[in-house]
């Protein structure tokens, strides 16, 4: 059974929209981790603290970066007429899965099954 149209849309709304976070997200990240001036550090404690707020940021990040990913191919599925079909076992993913996590490439047995 294929998924209406109309709930095609609102699927691809909520993952452009989520797409639109990330990157505003990611962008204010790159601009804050800019912003540590490691010149102006007084101590040790400073400088570890500094490090690794830096490097939480980079992490976070790629973090982001692997999310639009994700959005990208959720939204080429639909574009290719096979968005919210299970990849392990093909089964459809329950609406209500996909309206929390439209990107979603599992059903909710097979991810269990995987381990998340």
């Amino acid at each position: 059974m294929k998924i209406p149209a109309a709930d095609l849309k609102k699927y691809k709304n909520l993952l452009l929209s989520q797409k639109k976070e990330f990157i505003e997200e990611l962008t204010k990240n790159m601009d804050d981790s800019k912003k540590i001036d490691f010149n102006e550090v007084k101590d040790s404690v400073d400088l570890a603290s500094d490090t690794y707020d830096t490097e939480f940021l980079h992490n976070l990040s790629d973090s982001e970066k692997r999310q639009i990913e994700e959005i990208d191919y959720a939204l080429e599925k639909i574009e290719q007429g096979i968005f919210g079909t299970c990849e392990s076992c093909s089964k459809k993913i329950n609406k209500d899965r996909l309206g929390v996590l439209p990107q979603a490439k599992l059903c909710f047995v097979c991810q269990t099954k995987k381990g998340g």
